[in-house]
């Protein structure tokens, strides 16, 4: 095996688990590969990285393709012009370190800055510029100060990205100077973990989710993630799942009990045991006589840049570019479908509140699953278009959670498997799931769209992905609609048997 070299995100890897620190090294082929999620946030931080270079005018860029001994080589000869450098590396020990920005102090001294695509400071950025800075400082590079440049979240764009204003600086010198006394002991253990001649054996815990999901987790929660009614999956359960796993218990089913249950937690137990939902007819009659005719099924899709792409929006807002809405006159009457795509031209959040209000009327409830999100949505492009905000304030009031008899476990099906998600309670009431289409969740219809309206996509391939966005974001009102049938069909149902 050629010797090791822990880089800084080995570094973070190992300071997360021994397990996942191995296989990197000696079992790579097991890991999955980068899923397209993590690639998306990868190429913003990329992005945000170029852009923050633009503060640091005459700094010079170390070739990211070539060998480490060449790029060390290069940033040591770079280091006698005195100017700032992006991504020089250095070697200390067996650390090697490339840090973002290295940016002159003094005569002799260099400010070492970490650039984030993040709004605020954690606790793993400290992690990572502590090693950081405990390469350079073993290389021989005198660092003054250590920073963290991340976005602020409370820029707005108007006109030209501002690089001075889109980015906070915030000196964390002290903080990282307290992680690396322990930094030197770390890596000699992390150095015996990677030159064993077997994995480490580590039980699942906590760590598995912190601070990123291990891509180990399909390998070591395998057992677990087939377990029918895990613990894992106990509603609101979070940490205190784990001392329950720990004792040996698996399932809802085993669950000791002496254990201190909530409410919708027996609820949830109860249901997995018997194997019948649980539905408080009261609440669901309540809730349904609270809709109002016609009804208006509305579902946005949304997209948010770490550089904002618009005027007037922030770091990773979410601006809508479609919506779906499936209108019901009547109890019984037919359902119109209407939706509205962005074709990425102007802004799309005008033309989708003036396409919105051609449909939705004066009366009406206007129903949506987890509103609150879409009447933050609302309301921020009524912020943008102050001609349009009496209108936008005027709807919200007709605005109905679906999400909120499921929240509150007046409804709950053990299909759901603890969640009140629409993924989990549309095929749970109705057989109906994303299954089988094309785009399956909110996150990949955000960057399948960004990729055809942004990237260099052909005509053909924007056209599908667009009758694929129209498809999925049409299941989602569908799926609400069928979802009120459903809770519908319950009352009639304990009414005929009354």
């Amino acid at each position: 095996m050629p010797e090791p070299r822990v880089s800084k995100s080995r570094y973070l890897q190992g300071l997360q688990c021994p397990k996942l620190l191995w296989h990197v090294y000696n079992a790579r082929d097991l890991l999955p590969p980068v899923d397209e999620a993590t690639q998306a946030i990868f190429d913003q931080g990329h992005e945000v990285g170029l852009l923050a270079q633009k503060l640091f005018p005459g700094g010079l860029c170390i070739e990211g393709n070539i060998d480490f001994d060449e790029v060390e080589s290069r940033s040591r000869e770079l280091l006698a012009r005195h100017v700032p450098l992006f991504e020089p590396g250095f070697r200390h020990g067996y650390v090697i370190a490339r840090a973002d920005v290295l940016a002159p102090a003094g005569p002799d001294s260099w400010d070492l800055i970490e650039v984030k695509s993040a709004t605020s400071v954690s606790d793993v950025y400290l992690d990572d510029l502590a090693v950081q800075r405990h390469c350079y400082e073993g290389a021989g590079v005198r660092i003054r100060s250590t920073s963290l440049m991340h976005l602020d979240n409370t820029y707005v764009k108007q006109g030209a990205v501002e690089p001075s204003h889109l980015f906070t600086r915030v000196d964390v010198t002290e903080a990282v100077s307290k992680r690396m006394k322990f930094i030197a002991r770390r890596i000699v253990r992390m150095l015996r973990v990677i030159e064993s001649a077997k994995s480490p054996e580590v039980e699942i815990g906590p760590q598995c989710s912190s601070p990123y999901p291990c891509p180990l987790i399909p390998v070591c929660w395998k057992d677990v993630r087939e377990t029918k009614n895990s613990i894992f999956d106990l509603v609101r359960i979070g940490g205190k799942a784990w001392p329950l796993y720990r004792q040996g218990v698996l399932t809802t089913a085993s669950i000791p009990a002496e254990a201190r249950l909530s409410r919708a937690q027996k609820i949830q137990v109860d249901a997995e045991k018997s194997g019948r939902p649980h539905v408080n007819l009261r609440a669901v009659r309540k809730f349904l006589s609270s809709l109002r005719y016609p009804l208006h099924y509305l579902d946005f899709e949304t997209f948010g840049f770490a550089i904002p792409l618009l005027d007037g929006t922030r770091p990773w807002q979410q601006v809508p570019f479609q919506f779906s809405l499936h209108v019901a006159p009547g109890a019984n009457a037919p359902m119109a479908h209407h939706s509205w795509i962005w074709d990425g031209r102007g802004d799309p959040r005008g033309m989708l509140l003036e396409e919105l209000r051609r449909h939705v009327g004066e009366q009406g409830s206007i129903v949506a699953y987890a509103a609150a999100f879409e009447k933050a949505r609302l309301s921020e492009c009524a912020s943008a278009l102050p001609g349009l905000a009496p209108w936008v304030e005027g709807i919200l009031d007709r605005v109905v959670d679906l999400l909120a008899p499921f929240r509150s476990f007046s409804v709950y099906f053990p299909a759901q498997s603890g969640s009140a998600s629409m993924k989990r309670v549309l095929p749970a009431l109705t057989g109906k799931s994303y299954k089988d289409l094309a785009i399956r969740e909110g996150g990949q219809a955000s960057r399948e769209f960004a990729r055809v309206t942004f990237g260099n996509a052909g005509g053909e391939e924007r056209r599908r992905v667009l009758r694929e966005l129209e498809e999925y974001c049409g299941l989602d009102t569908q799926g609400m609609a069928d979802i009120v049938q459903a809770l519908e069909a319950f009352t009639r149902r304990a009414g005929a048997r009354a």
